[in-house]
């Protein structure tokens, strides 16, 4: 088993992408329903970071146990393997509790306290049996119209070359390990490429061998396009108006809808070369 997975084109129903959810299962479940999903023939993949900060990290976590949902890892599940054994032996110090409250982890602290012997194990041989399936980049598709998902940025301008080097590592191997494989900690923490589009460079480079990349982790209040790489953490866990859960539908252009703390939806159509179109409405 590796850290890379491939999805065939679904053949029965609509594919889409979710930005970073946090633990915040009823927003999405409201996306969903503004979408309507239909788990019997359509699929969701998210760009990681499923947990901490929110209400409910634990059942967002389990929608990886259902047939029709999937996720890259992002730094938060990572964040939460590197301290497995002190978590399972019940031994993490006073510092590694002050960074698990950091990272938004109190729901798993709240259950590290509460829990007897037996129904800890349980809880958290559950958890990481769920992050350590996680891989960490997604193929939608094959050939000029394959979709990408990963959740930092790669290591690699070229996807094919970033999968290769992905392949060589064994997935077990990976989350054994606390500390992160050089090769590729990119795809957990990196920002650079989304500093440089903010700072108004390298925005037309392209990843090659894929049709688009779609990443989340670097948070903006809108989605944010360079090239055919595309952010869609628009700040789930943000309690400002300006920010929400966004969501792309895949097909021969992007669809991209990011629901608003206040209601307002926007949607932006994104094609290869055209500047995307938007427009904004506000629901009662």
């Amino acid at each position: 088993m590796t850290l890379f997975k491939q999805l065939l084109v679904n053949p029965n129903g609509r594919d889409f992408v979710v930005g970073d959810i946090h633990g915040h299962l009823s927003r999405l479940e409201k996306v969903l329903d503004y979408h309507q999903f239909k788990p019997e023939s359509d699929r969701l993949i998210a760009v990681g970071d499923l947990i901490n900060r929110g209400t409910d990290s634990l059942n967002t976590l389990r929608l990886l146990s259902e047939p029709w949902f999937f996720s890259v890892a992002g730094n938060h599940e990572r964040m939460i393997s590197q301290y497995r054994q002190a978590l399972t032996r019940r031994q993490l110090t006073a510092d590694e509790r002050q960074k698990m409250v950091s990272i938004g982890a109190q729901w798993l602290l709240d259950a590290y306290d509460a829990l007897n012997e037996d129904k800890w194990a349980d809880l958290i041989t559950e958890i990481m049996n769920l992050i350590t399936q996680m891989p960490l980049m997604i193929q939608v598709g094959n050939g000029p119209e394959a979709v990408g998902v990963i959740h930092a940025e790669l290591p690699d301008w070229d996807w094919s070359r970033s999968v290769t080097r992905l392949e060589r590592i064994k997935k077990v191997k990976f989350w054994d390990q606390p500390r992160d494989e050089p090769s590729i900690e990119s795809l957990l923490w990196g920002n650079a490429q989304f500093q440089s589009l903010r700072n108004g460079e390298q925005n037309d480079r392209h990843i090659s061998g894929i049709a688009w990349v779609i990443q989340g982790h670097s948070v903006s209040n809108i989605p944010r396009r360079a090239g055919n790489r595309l952010w869609i953490d628009t700040g789930a866990d943000e309690s400002q108006s300006a920010h929400g859960l966004s969501i792309a539908e895949l097909g021969p252009q992007l669809t991209v809808t990011t629901h608003f703390r206040d209601l307002r939806i926007r949607t932006e159509r994104f094609n290869l070369t055209p500047q995307p179109r938007f427009h904004s409405v506000l629901m009662s």
